[in-house]
């Protein structure tokens, strides 16, 4: 999955699934920017990739400010020139039943996983349709495909991103190029990490899933990569489950 020179940008780069992105797109060649809302966890990742000798950009970004994304897209200008490979990663979420769901849970939730989504990807557009190889590759869950009654609102936003992820990548196809949707399920990060502090939440949550084990945040970053490649040119508006098999068994 040969990556050289490609340009990336990965949101919410700052830990978890961002962190382990940006490291394995770096990797295969990548130049990587990395934003996040935490500027010191972005600046982190971008020193941990050129220790690992890879070339890497940190800036704060919030992508539910439209000026903020705005400013992004013109430093992803500025400093590469122009962007191949877009991974919308930044991600928040609100637990909860649907009755103690705040309109403040609602507007946060929406606004970064949805909504930002969507302004990244349109101030990143023209850039990726003058690339010639433009990868849009966008953060969903399983929780998008399946439902839960504990996260309405992150569900919710989550099946959004598949139907925005489905309807860019039939706008953007014309101009070569793909947009794709990655779905995890449960993966250790900080996210998780509040939910899973409990051995009983965890042993349940592993006990759902057929493998056994929870998710890395390499399972992810190794997926990106691939559908940041030139062997998946032909793949576009698909769901790809990362989540060892809890779907199935849902079912």
């Amino acid at each position: 999955m040969e990556l050289k020179d490609v340009r990336s940008l990965v949101t919410g780069g700052g830990s978890g699934i961002g962190r382990a992105v940006a490291l394995r797109l770096s990797a295969a060649g990548s130049r990587v920017l990395v934003c996040d809302v935490r500027e010191d966890m972005a600046r982190q990742t971008a020193e941990a990739v050129r220790e690992n000798g890879g070339e890497a950009v940190a800036f704060f970004a919030d992508v539910s400010e439209q000026s903020s994304v705005d400013w992004l897209a013109n430093e992803c200008e500025k400093t590469f020139g122009g962007l191949d490979v877009l991974v919308n990663n930044a991600g928040v979420s609100a637990a909860g039943f649907l009755e103690s769901v705040t309109d403040e849970d609602v507007e946060r939730v929406l606004n970064v996983n949805l909504v930002g989504v969507l302004r990244v990807t349109r101030a990143l557009a023209p850039y990726l349709k003058e690339s010639g190889r433009g990868r849009v590759i966008n953060m969903s869950s399983v929780e998008g495909i399946r439902g839960s009654g504990m996260v309405p609102v992150y569900s919710s936003s989550k099946a959004g991103v598949i139907g925005l992820t489905r309807s860019n990548a039939i706008e953007l196809a014309r101009y070569g190029v793909t947009v794709n949707a990655i779905c995890p399920g449960p993966i250790e990060t900080d996210m998780l990490a509040p939910l899973i502090a409990d051995p009983k939440f965890k042993e349940k949550c592993i006990k759902g899933v057929p493998l056994k084990r929870l998710g890395r945040p390499e399972d992810v970053a190794g997926a990106v990569a691939f559908l940041a490649s030139e062997e998946a040119s032909f793949i576009t508006g698909i769901e790809l489950v990362i989540d060892g098999g809890m779907t199935l068994k849902a079912l």
